[in-house]
């Protein structure tokens, strides 16, 4: 049974790998297995890991602490789990990605999108 779901695993690694070069990260490359200390699977851009999760059960509260210890790991600023929801009834398999939202914000701040140190909503009262 492990083997089966490492395969699985492994396969969905490589589907969300060819996705990612596919709209433009060209140099995404999945991380080694087997390390003592785990950095992701997939490093996708520098600074950016993504775990992948090809389950039928979520546990985002695990994931998301592992999301954690394997960008400090990798030494990121950003972590993103790639989660996959399988179809049902006919409809094609949904892939969310999933983050703590003061990462999502950080990480569109580093993008230019926003001002991670304009005032906050706190101090602005």
């Amino acid at each position: 049974m492990a083997n089966n779901q490492k395969a699985k695993g492994d396969r969905y690694e490589r589907d969300v790998l060819d996705l990612a070069r596919r709209r433009g990260f060209p140099h995404a490359s999945r991380t080694r297995p087997g390390r003592r200390e785990d950095e992701g699977d997939i490093h996708l851009a520098p600074g950016v890991i993504v775990q992948c999760k090809d389950v039928a059960r979520v546990d985002w509260r695990a994931w998301l602490a592992q999301l954690e210890q394997q960008r400090l790991a990798a030494r990121a600023e950003h972590g993103v789990l790639v989660v996959k929801r399988r179809g049902a009834g006919g409809r094609p398999p949904i892939h969310l990605a999933v983050m703590p939202l003061d990462d999502m914000l950080r990480l569109l701040c580093d993008a230019g999108w926003g001002d991670w140190d304009a005032v906050g909503f706190e101090e602005a009262q």
